[in-house]
């Protein structure tokens, strides 16, 4: 009903108009979204997701993949070839939308009367209920956004000229994207619900059975939302395995692995602040949220800092593919082992091919042996901050039990390694010189857990490329 001229509205009446149209705007999105599930197209829903988040973080310096000294010189560096990923990456982010566009829309979600019919001032209007009025379905966004991202991507193919690839440039072209998935009403909905039923549900009697083996409801939630995640990782890498496999230009898939930079940080304080900062009354979750959190920032590091670094620009096909094949098998095989050991943690009689049957022997043995090597490392810990002093019987102790594991599973220089550090440790002659061998040795630990990951990953690469199981979990 239209409302009489000059009828003005209170405040509150306009705020419950709005909460009421944020209501029913989360009611059609649900619904839009099961009538993609419905045609098939959740995953490239997905992909649609993937590709706009991948562009928030890459056209974020901060998750750029840039060797170290870089960072000092960003102002005055060549952006050409980050540009003309993100121009990619764009271009694939259109293809997608534009077959979400023509899956169509279900009968059922009708326009609704906007915000305008039910309140309605001089000068109240702001941007959100500008939105309203003019996107009530999400095809109205996804047109919007369409058009808006075709726009941008014509204005990156006018700065050709290198001397215009700077870094402001870059920066520019990160906040117009915002600016225009901002103004798709409905596209921002989607990107600001972190985990969706649809294509985040984990199917696996094994997980369900350990996670309903925790009595506390916040930890069992917390647990769940940690390995919701880490599948979520895998499910982006699917990405990846499948252009590896197809042999696809690889470039701009360089936007997903900024993601995964990105979500990792987010996953790591979560983990943190959860089961480090808490009281938990697991002690080995304790210890399995350590090592998953060293892995996921090694990791990452590693492959924004040492893999992929240069790729953007370089001229070779075989070494961009080696590059991605590297990293791709370096953060599946982080990923996959951060879910075995959190659940480990609380069942140690799950294996790790009960959760990923693709898992192969040579990554299972060495995440036995990363957990191990981590364990020793917290008992170490431990023996060295002990109130009581140091038991050096027992530390002694168990080093010659890590060196019997050592004879049958690491190379040649670890044991060297190993070695020199007995001999050190036995001609010490004073109890602080005992302490700070030991933490150095804690040190090596931690570096050899991740070498041990890595060996086991890159081992085995070129044989799981293809797609990484994605497996009752449901996101709350």
């Amino acid at each position: 009903m239209a409302v009489e001229t000059g009828t003005r509205a209170g405040p509150d009446s306009f705020l419950e108009a709005l909460r009421s149209e944020k209501v029913a705007g989360n009611e059609i999105l649900a619904a839009w979204v099961a009538h993609v599930l419905a045609r098939n197209g959740i995953e490239t829903l997905f992909e649609f997701e993937t590709w706009l988040r991948g562009l928030y973080a890459f056209l974020d310096y901060r998750h750029l993949p840039l060797n170290p000294a870089e960072g000092p010189n960003l102002i005055g560096r060549n952006f050409e070839a980050e540009i003309r990923v993100a121009g990619l990456a764009l271009q694939e982010c259109e293809r997608s939308a534009l077959e979400l566009c023509s899956l169509g829309q279900d009968a059922k979600v009708e326009p609704r009367a906007p915000v305008e019919t039910k309140v309605y001032g001089p000068g109240v209007l702001d941007s959100q209920s500008g939105r309203m009025l003019e996107q009530s379905t999400p095809m109205d966004s996804l047109a919007r956004l369409i058009e808006s991202v075709h726009d941008l991507r014509v204005a990156i193919g006018a700065f050709k000229e290198p001397p215009g690839q700077t870094f402001q440039l870059f920066l520019t072209i990160g906040r117009m994207l915002h600016r225009d998935v901002r103004n798709a009403r409905f596209v921002d909905m989607l990107l600001n619900q972190r985990l969706r039923l649809q294509y985040d549900r984990i199917d696996n009697a094994v997980l369900s059975g350990v996670l309903r083996s925790i009595t506390e409801e916040h930890l069992r939630r917390n647990v769940a939302l940690v390995l919701l995640h880490l599948y979520r990782f895998l499910h982006y890498l699917n990405h990846v395995s499948r252009a590896l496999a197809e042999d696809r230009p690889l470039r701009r898939y360089l936007v997903v692995f900024s993601l995964l930079h990105e979500q990792t940080a987010s996953l790591c304080d979560f983990i943190k602040s959860r089961f480090l900062k808490e009281k938990c009354a697991y002690p080995e979750l304790r210890d399995a949220a350590d090592l998953i959190i060293h892995s996921l920032k090694m990791e990452t590091q590693r492959v924004l800092e040492r893999e992929l670094p240069f790729v953007a620009s370089e001229g070779s096909a075989s070494k961009v593919y080696a590059r991605f094949e590297n990293s791709h098998g370096l953060l599946r095989n982080c990923y996959q082992s951060g879910v075995v050991v959190l659940v480990q943690a609380l069942d140690r009689g799950v294996d790790g091919k009960s959760l990923f049957p693709s898992m192969v022997e040579s990554q299972q043995k060495g995440q036995k042996l990363q957990t191990y090597l981590w364990d020793l490392r917290q008992e170490l810990r431990a023996e060295v901050e002990r109130a009581a002093g140091l038991d050096l019987d027992r530390v002694l102790d168990r080093i010659t039990q890590f060196r019997g594991l050592l004879l049958g599973n690491l190379m040649y220089q670890d044991l060297g390694e190993f070695e020199s550090f007995s001999e050190s440790l036995i001609a010490a002659g004073s109890q602080a010189e005992i302490i700070g061998l030991i933490r150095k040795f804690i040190g090596y630990l931690e570096v050899l857990s991740q070498e041990v990951s890595n060996r086991s990953a890159l081992k085995d690469v070129s044989q799981t490329a293809g797609n990484p199981e994605v497996p009752e979990l449901t996101p709350e």
